[in-house]
């Protein structure tokens, strides 16, 4: 009886340890579909328009919220958007603009913290606004270049 009982345990097992190496042979043969460009840049505009939603729901400043205060919830938002842009897989075609989008992002987002720690009746305010801008306006031509226009933005 014990030894039957064994069998059964050994058959069990090996039937087990089959199924697994099966599976494990099988998955080890098939890599992901690599990303298309469509792919890629559609999780992109995808994202920007999450973020575009975000920053467009902020109360206006100074009427509804401080500029501090704006300036730093617009410097999470664009934290937020870098960190999801990052974490997505570019095809080889597009993976230099991929890093220029996300390195610009990243600046945007410092530029902000700059300005929420600036004196609002100082000359450091209009520094901190330019550089936005400007950042702003090279993300829009590199938006533009790579063909998302939902990455585009007007605007502080």
């Amino acid at each position: 009886m014990a030894t039957q009982v064994r069998t059964r345990w050994g058959r069990a097992i090996a039937v087990v340890g089959a199924v697994v190496v099966t599976v494990a042979v099988a998955g080890c043969g098939s890599e992901p579909a690599p990303v298309t460009p469509a792919d890629y840049l559609g999780a992109l505009a995808a994202i920007c328009t999450d973020t575009s939603a975000r920053l467009d729901a902020l109360p206006t400043a100074p009427e509804e919220i401080t500029v501090a205060d704006l300036a730093t919830s617009a410097a999470s938002a664009l934290d937020n958007e870098a960190t999801r842009v990052d974490r997505l897989d570019p095809p080889d075609p597009l993976a230099d603009d991929h890093r220029a989008f996300v390195g610009n992002t990243v600046e945007q987002a410092d530029a902000w913290r700059v300005l929420a720690g600036t004196d609002p009746g100082g000359g450091d305010l209009v520094e901190a606004t330019d550089l936005i801008r400007q950042l702003v306006a090279g993300r829009n031509d590199l938006s533009s270049e790579m063909g998302v226009p939902d990455c585009r933005r007007d605007g502080l």
